[in-house]
Formats: C-alpha cells, sequence, structure tokens
C-alpha cells in the first residue's frame, strides 16, 4: 500500500534521487554543485513554505510532489503551485500521481489556498494531459529567461 507523508531533512537522498530521475525524463543535463545543490535543499525543506511530500511502499519511494505555498496580494491570501512531480518510471500509470496531488490540494486548503497552479514544459504532452484529466485548466502562459 503506497502512503504519502511529508519528507524530513533524514529524507535527503531519497529526495535527491526522485529529482534527478525528474532531471533526467525532462532533459535536464549540466553539471550542478552538490554543495550548494543539498544546501538549498536542506534549507527548503525545513521552510514551512515549501512542502515535500513522498509517495512510498516500506522502504521504497515512488514519487515526490514539492508544493510551494506563497502569499498573495493578487489572491488575496496564500497561492499554492506544483513546483515538482515525479513518479518513478516504475510506478507509473499506478495513481501514485493522481494520490500526490489529492494530498497536495489537502495541504494547499489547510494553508488557506483557494487555487493550486502548476507550470508544464511546452512540449510535454504527457504531463499536460496528466494534469488536464485531474481538472486542472489552461490559464495563462509562463516565460522565462536565463540570467
Amino acid at each position: 500500500m503506497v502512503e504519502i507523508r511529508k519528507a524530513s531533512l533524514a529524507d535527503e537522498e531519497d529526495v535527491a534521487v526522485l529529482i534527478r530521475e525528474l532531471g533526467q525524463a525532462v532533459g535536464v543535463t549540466g553539471d550542478v554543485n552538490p554543495v550548494s545543490w543539498y544546501s538549498t535543499l536542506r534549507k527548503m525543506i525545513a521552510s514551512p513554505e515549501w512542502t515535500f511530500l513522498l509517495a512510498e511502499e516500506g522502504q521504497t519511494k515512488h514519487g515526490l510532489l514539492i508544493l510551494l505555498i506563497l502569499p498573495s496580494l493578487y489572491h488575496g491570501g496564500n497561492y499554492a503551485a506544483i513546483t515538482e512531480l515525479i513518479v518513478s518510471k516504475e510506478a507509473q500509470g499506478k495513481g501514485i500521481g493522481q494520490v500526490l496531488v489529492e494530498e497536495a490540494k489537502r495541504v494547499a486548503r489547510t494553508m488557506g489556498c483557494e487555487e493550486i497552479d502548476v507550470s508544464v514544459e511546452v512540449d510535454n504532452e504527457k504531463a499536460k494531459g496528466f494534469y488536464e484529466k485531474l481538472g486542472f485548466k489552461k490559464k495563462h502562459a509562463d516565460y522565462g529567461m536565463e540570467l
């Protein structure tokens, strides 16, 4: 039985493994300074704005969802965003992603959010279909640039 729980600092290596798998899946490559990467991860896990949700079965970690809660003047309260979602390759198609999103929605509501957003890579049709199936609607376009 897969269980969803909030990750702690003790889970940092499991989180790192899942994030690497996400990077490989979306084609993110390049050198990352492991010292600064782990330092950032530890800050995020310890911060009340970030919630790391792990899907696990026994000792096996099947998925990770990272949720950011921020105050928003536009929303007149808190705003939630799914910043990352990964389900391990061997666990895909078993409903784990949906369970993670449902738990993220529950957490967001308890934090006073009335809306939850997610950004998807432009060419990631599989992710777009997944979120649309769960009731997400395309609302706006995100733009970005490297600094």
